[in-house]
């Protein structure tokens, strides 16, 4: 019986979307392909294009739709998993709808997150709909710093192929795995410790050091416990760096010092990364970790 590694495993990118700085900030659609053509020389699984890092919640449902269609035909080997991230169940919908006869890996969906707190009454009929809407396999995106929880009772209990755990809550993963579900680690944050409850991770820091978050990655799958632990204090202090200002925006910037295609910037209300910012020297710390820069 297929389990759910055989559907989603490995390192996916929460790949970052390149605005123009035009009136609408519209999306360089050209630079987007390019960062999924470099990511692919990596050594990544695959790609989740529209979740947090790639400003999701900012772009209409029309432009997804657009970008995943020219996403999935220079894919490739890549997996591609489009997050739903819409504030309403008839966009969620529409999107799915969209996104049906495309040949994505699966979808993940995050619930409406703007009325807070609700709980399995409201979640469930939500999910109920979404998974009656599409064919493609269901991952549900639970980030409760920014979204609305998801129950364990109701990721355990809908037929859904598991979750992308963005909030670290003790036991969470292990419950959701002891049910028969796949767990995605959606942040950096310990994955030493926690990767051995999970499929694998999607990694925003793999926008930018993929190599190494793809070898952190194998060093846990094979217990060399010392070279994981190694690796992972040094994609601490790269997270760390991201935070000093807009994350989406600085991923952007050290993106492009490693491929050279310029990432344009972040839609608002998000602000763009201070001008003041040393892109090429953070780029290089990044860069000197444990593996080396280039394979």
């Amino acid at each position: 019986m297929a389990g759910p590694a055989d559907v989603l495993q490995g390192v996916y990118v929460a790949n970052v979307t390149p605005f123009r700085d035009d009136d609408r900030y519209s999306i360089d659609v050209d630079a987007y392909l390019a960062h999924a053509r470099w990511l692919a020389t990596t050594g990544v699984t695959g790609l989740v294009p529209f979740g947090t890092n790639g400003e999701g919640p900012s772009v209409a449902p029309h432009e997804k739709r657009t970008v995943v269609e020219a996403l999935v035909a220079e894919a490739g080997s890549l997996q591609v998993v489009p997050a739903v991230a819409e504030g309403n169940l008839p966009d969620t919908l529409d999107l799915l709808a969209a996104l049906d006869d495309l040949p994505v890996r699966a979808v993940m969906v995050l619930p409406p997150y703007y009325f807070k707190p609700v709980g399995t009454d409201g979640l469930r009929p939500f999910y109920e709909r979404v998974l009656a809407a599409t064919r493609h396999p269901v991952a549900l995106y639970h980030i409760p710093k920014y979204a609305v929880p998801l129950p364990l009772d109701l990721v355990t209990a809908l037929a859904v192929w598991g979750v992308k755990d963005s909030g670290g809550e003790a036991g969470y993963a292990q419950a959701v795995r002891d049910a028969g579900k796949g767990v995605l680690l959606g942040s950096e944050d310990d994955l030493p410790a926690r990767l051995p409850t999970a499929e694998g991770a999607i990694s925003a820091l793999a926008n930018v050091i993929p190599e190494q978050v793809v070898a952190l990655y194998e060093h846990v799958r094979a217990g060399r416990a010392d070279e994981a632990a190694e690796l992972s204090g040094h994609l601490q202090a790269v997270r760390a760096m991201t935070k000093e200002h807009s994350s989406a925006g600085v991923l952007k910037r050290l993106a492009e010092q490693r491929h050279g295609t310029p990432m344009g910037t972040v839609r608002p209300p998000l602000a763009p990364v201070p001008s003041s910012f040393d892109a090429a020297g953070a780029a290089a710390r990044a860069t000197a970790g444990p593996v080396p820069r280039d394979r």
